[in-house]
């Protein structure tokens, strides 16, 4: 289940209320052919994580700006910077192994021209993610990890708009 806040600040409020990990959702968006695509990734050689997009847990002293750029380049190789921040919301789900809720804070980056179609990295030095691009309409991603889509497509038509 998916709670959206009006601001970042109330997130973050209500997160050390709580005592809950706070985590950023990285969606990093290129233009394509059949319109803008997102990175997505699947993990090798099991794909039963499932399609995600570049996340992670905000470290102590860090700001979720920053822990977007850091978990970006650690899993993905990619080192961009100036996240745009997209919204907050709250995160409840129950896993196979354990009941979840967490604070997430959705940014936006953009790649580069010349950023690959496809390529692996090691992240922790134990995983391999396989990097792709999917279509932003419809991307297939797992986990509700598609909570803010509808928020970055709204930024994205007020761009197109400008």
């Amino acid at each position: 289940m998916v709670t959206f806040y009006d601001t970042q600040q109330e997130a973050r409020r209500d997160a050390a209320a709580r005592g809950l990990r706070e985590k950023v959702v990285c969606l990093v968006t290129r233009a394509g052919p059949g319109g803008p695509a997102l990175l997505v990734f699947d993990h090798v050689p099991d794909g039963g994580a499932g399609v995600q997009v570049v996340a992670g847990g905000v470290e102590a002293g860090e700001t979720p700006a920053q822990a977007a750029t850091r978990e970006l380049h650690e899993e993905s190789g990619l080192s961009l910077t100036h996240p745009t921040f997209l919204t907050s919301y709250l995160w409840e789900a129950q896993l196979p192994e354990r009941f979840t809720r967490q604070v997430c804070h959705a940014y936006t980056l953009t790649a580069p021209a010349g950023t690959p179609d496809t390529w692996d990295h090691l992240a922790e030095g134990r995983y391999v993610f396989r990097f792709r691009w999917a279509p932003l309409h419809a991307p297939g991603l797992d986990w509700e990890l598609d909570a803010a889509l509808p928020h970055l497509n709204q930024l994205l038509h007020k761009e197109l708009q400008a």
